[in-house]
């Protein structure tokens, strides 16, 4: 029988690396960005299970908002304007704190709370989500105190208002995430909201006019900068969120 040989045509390196990276590429699933895990989750879930508890959260948001509306118009018209500035910095995470600690403590103290974390989405993803949507929702709602204020005191800068506002927000909203994550105990947010105020209330109650304007003269460029790096720190706070499994409130 008569031997024949056969060549075999290989591949160049470029070319062999090349087949190696889109097989790798094909066969590996690409981590999904943190909008579209999110925009995942609500496509899955839908919104009546994301927000069961809506009557809930609505009933609170309605009483905080009255209660703050009630602030604002007892104010005397005498105020000064450097401590309006103060109580809008001090107050604005309040109505983000009371939200998104209703939440969980509703799913933190129900039965179910151990099959619940077994799920695709356990109580913490779902938590990111929310507390995403509560934070703009209380953003939202600040703005409209602060407009109703402007229109009661016409001292008043919006801008500046709405900065004090908006890194006051982001601020406190990165340090519950992140006592929500690292400190364990049942009452370890509301030290935090309570240590919030006293931080901010102390130093007033030393010199408030000393605080107030110290608060209203930091330059605008300074509020931003705060802001955007709270932001940033937030949504890197949520990511890790999605990953925690263990933990109280």
């Amino acid at each position: 029988m008569d031997k024949h040989s056969f060549h075999v045509d290989y591949p160049e390196k470029h070319e062999m690396k090349k087949h190696i990276q889109s097989i790798v590429s094909a066969g590996l699933t690409k981590p999904k960005s943190f909008i579209q895990y999110l925009t995942d989750m609500y496509q899955q879930l839908g919104f009546r299970y994301l927000f069961r508890d809506a009557t809930e959260i609505l009933f609170v948001v309605f009483l905080a908002l009255c209660v703050f509306l009630y602030g604002i118009l007892s104010l005397d018209s005498s105020i000064k304007t450097n401590d309006i500035y103060f109580f809008i910095f001090t107050l604005s995470p309040v109505i983000y704190f009371t939200v998104a600690s209703l939440f969980l403590i509703i799913a933190l103290t129900k039965n179910t709370f151990a099959v619940e974390m077994t799920c695709k989405y356990h109580v913490f993803q779902l938590a990111a989500f929310r507390m995403l949507i509560f934070s703009v929702l209380a953003l939202i709602l600040n703005s409209f105190l602060i407009l109703i204020v402007s229109l009661l005191f016409q001292s008043i800068s919006v801008l500046q208002a709405l900065l004090l506002s908006c890194s006051s927000l982001s601020i406190f909203s990165v340090l519950y995430l992140y006592v929500l994550q690292h400190i364990k105990g049942r009452y370890s947010t509301y030290a935090l909201m309570a240590s919030w105020l006293l931080v901010n209330f102390i130093p007033a109650l030393l010199s408030q006019d000393v605080y107030a304007a110290f608060l209203s003269h930091v330059p605008s460029y300074v509020y931003m900068v705060v802001c955007a790096v709270s932001l940033a720190l937030y949504v890197n706070s949520l990511k890790k969120l999605i990953a925690f499994r263990e933990g109280v409130l």
